[in-house]
């Protein structure tokens, strides 16, 4: 579908009292871009929003995305910060046949050294802090203190989970923990 004609069906939602605001999600850069200057040009409702993967171990969207939203003023809601629960520790010590990130083939993309560097790294601040955080809320933490991200997606599937996730607003990364991770 062209850009145009899909932008203009979310302006008639938002003109239509439907929705506020419009984002987008998985856009490569040029395709906000685009999209933007058609909205600007044709004076339809614009992205505010973009939902894109990011996390310590899944950085592509500095390359663009990231820049582009801080430029253009479209903030970044982040999917999968813990990369499908790589970065929640629980994998330390070996894949687990049983998990169903491993039944997905999923770990696989994540056994190489620079992932296990990142966990190592992650494991420092874990120690550093005296065992105070979790795996998860480190990875969380570091999500949320990049430049450009406005909201993060939990993925989290018990309670527990989701309340260890939620702990991580209630600190933030140290600089040095920062340039370690």
């Amino acid at each position: 579908v062209p850009q145009e004609e899909t932008l203009r069906a979310l302006d008639d939602l938002v003109h239509a009292g439907k929705i506020l605001y419009i984002g987008c999600s998985n856009h490569a850069g040029w395709q906000l871009v685009k999209a933007l200057g058609i909205s600007k040009e044709k004076r339809l409702a614009h992205f505010i929003g973009q939902q894109i993967q990011y996390s310590l171990v899944s950085r592509v969207a500095e390359e663009e995305l990231l820049p582009c939203g801080v430029d253009m003023g479209v903030g970044a809601i982040i999917w999968s910060p813990l990369a499908q629960g790589f970065l929640s520790g629980k994998f330390r010590g070996g894949l687990d046949a049983a998990t169903r990130l491993e039944q997905m083939g999923a770990l696989k993309a994540y056994d190489n050294p620079r992932c296990q560097n990142v966990l190592t790294a992650i494991d420092g601040v874990v120690d550093g802090r005296g065992g105070s955080v979790t795996h998860s809320q480190v990875a969380l933490n570091w999500v949320k203190a990049r430049l450009g991200v406005t909201s993060i997606l939990l993925g989290a599937r018990t309670e527990s989970q989701l309340l260890d996730n939620l702990g991580a607003a209630r600190w933030s990364l140290t600089q040095e923990e920062l340039d370690s991770l």
